[in-house]
């Protein structure tokens, strides 16, 4: 009886979501197209006035600025009908012609007033529930600028939240994470923003309730958290919604309470099942309430680009492809690009992290904790050889997702090394 009133709960939870975020995307329809005009042109005009993916640093991909999803995000919030609010945020529409870049067509839309002619309806676009109110005082480059604010907001408080709770290795974890991540450059694109903004207000939370309750809000939680990510994503670095706040609930519980790893393993399952459930599960009422409101059939839209994010030609083989996506993502990570110095201080970085697991381990640790953070932490790589073709065309993005793989390689060190010995290495006070 309990586990029937808990999947109600669970469905009861998702049904509530689902209709606020619907209704706010609603509501942001609802503005006038006069009412964003002005900053919508003046946002088109900045993004002309770049490369679509221009790189910040020259020869760094990871620097790499996608103006592409960014000018056809704002295009789709631009031609949102106000008079047939549901029906335009179902279709998704924008103006677009092959022989333009989508700035330019951006553009020639709100300086032409050309209707929409191309549907993008297999994403939420749900940003445009943020983006399309900022749009009436805020152009796009004043709001990359109000996002690195809350992003460097965010990420003070999850620091000062952790050091408050002595949790050091969580903290260098985290930001070590950011840095090999090069977040600095997450602010200057919208399509970047919203997995960050997401995984660091979810971490704050869930550092919180795993002090306070444990695991037991744990799974509508993460639910909802997939929901929203699937909702505001548009498949870039969303595993980070789940496994970055799911490796320190992991973490504060081995350290908290003792946890056995098989308990661990189980409240992990389910946690990760919730995400997937709210993930996929956003995806799929947006292609049948799409099919509903808009009386078509929408899965041809739907079905041939999961095709090509799977298994489309890079004009590679599949062996080069498999390679490539791992090893491109891998290569992104600061400071591999920047130089042949850049290179061997990640070369060195890596060394030492061997260096310290191995020569300051401790005499006893648990390798089942190190078990489960070991695939954790490959996630983001499973994700790459799924997603083959999205994973290898699109590096420059989706190696971010590798933070999650880097907190758990600190964890792994926090696990095995002990600190008293590294700490008094160099005054020779090493016990053996």
């Amino acid at each position: 009886m309990n586990k029937v009133r808990c999947i109600f709960k669970y469905i009861e939870v998702f049904l509530i979501t689902l209709t606020l975020l619907t209704a706010m995307l609603v509501l942001s329809a609802l503005i006038p197209r006069n009412a964003i005009k002005e900053n919508t042109k003046k946002s088109a005009e900045y993004l002309c006035d770049g490369e679509l993916f221009g790189m910040t640093v020259k020869g760094v991909n990871g620097s790499k600025i996608d103006r592409y999803a960014d000018s056809i995000l704002l295009a789709i919030a631009y031609q949102y009908d106000s008079k047939e609010p549901l029906k335009s945020i179902m279709w998704s529409s924008y103006y677009h012609i092959d022989t333009e870049n989508e700035n330019v067509n951006l553009l020639s839309a709100v300086n032409n007033g050309y209707e929409p002619n191309q549907q993008y309806l297999r994403y939420w676009h749900g940003s445009n529930a943020i983006v399309r109110p900022l749009l009436t005082v805020f152009s796009i480059e004043q709001i990359y600028v109000l996002n690195a604010v809350v992003l460097a907001v965010l990420t003070i408080i999850l620091v000062v939240v952790l050091l408050k709770k002595k949790e050091y290795v969580l903290t260098v974890g985290v930001l070590l994470g950011l840095v090999l991540t090069s977040s600095w450059f997450v602010p200057l694109s919208l399509e970047y923003t919203w997995t960050y903004m997401l995984m660091l207000l979810m971490s704050v939370a869930v550092v919180i309730l795993a002090y306070k309750i444990g695991w037991k809000p744990m799974g509508i939680f993460f639910m909802v958290a997939g929901m929203i990510t699937n909702y505001m994503d548009f498949l870039t670095t969303e595993t980070l919604t789940l496994l970055v706040p799911l490796l320190i609930v992991i973490w504060i519980d081995i350290r908290k309470n003792h946890s056995l790893p098989s308990g661990i393993l189980k409240n992990s399952a389910k946690t990760v099942i919730a995400w997937g459930c709210g993930y996929a599960g956003m995806w799929i009422m947006k292609w049948i309430m799409a099919s509903v409101v808009l009386r078509e059939n929408v899965m041809p839209y739907v079905s041939s680009n999961i095709e090509e994010r799977l298994s489309g030609d890079v004009g590679v083989s599949l062996i080069q492809q498999l390679w490539g996506a791992v090893y491109r993502n891998v290569s992104c990570l600061f400071p591999f690009e920047y130089g042949a110095i850049g290179a061997i201080i990640g070369v060195m970085l890596v060394i030492l992290a061997v260096y310290i697991g191995f020569v300051y381990r401790k005499k006893s640790f648990n390798k089942y904790y190190i078990g489960i953070f070991v695939i954790v932490g490959l996630v983001p790589y499973i994700r790459y050889l799924i997603l083959l073709n999205h994973s290898y065309l699109h590096c420059f993005f989706t190696y971010r997702a590798q933070m999650a793989t880097i907190l758990a390689i600190v964890l792994i060190l926090g696990e095995m090394v002990e600190w008293r010995w590294f700490a008094n290495a160099n005054t020779g006070k090493r016990k053996r």
